[in-house]
């Protein structure tokens, strides 16, 4: 994540170059398809479960006619076993 000062220098200079050096960058740059974002970190509070972080990721088929949202834990986390108990136990109620 660019933040401040030098990180947001380094990418314009990053991008200037890459401008100069790859017509295909150029074009793909002025679509403005490259400022998008199509990942970030959600957080779910779940009733029984508590709190599940996942990564939510956005795939657009070529001509974004259609959208597939991939919605995964990172993997040896405390929200990746939750979501693996939410495949087990489907939409039963825990026992509290």
């Amino acid at each position: 994540m660019l933040t401040a000062g030098s990180d947001v220098d380094r990418a314009a200079r990053m991008v200037a170059e890459l401008h100069e050096i790859s017509p295909e960058f150029a074009r793909v740059w002025e679509l403005g398809e490259v400022a998008r974002r199509y990942a970030e970190c959600k957080t779910i509070l779940h009733p029984d479960l508590g709190r599940i972080d996942i990564d939510a990721q956005v795939l657009f088929t070529e001509n974004r006619a259609q959208t597939l949202v991939v919605l995964p834990a990172r993997p040896g986390t405390d929200s990746q076993g939750k979501l693996e108990l939410l495949s087990v136990i489907g939409h039963q109620q825990l026992a509290t």
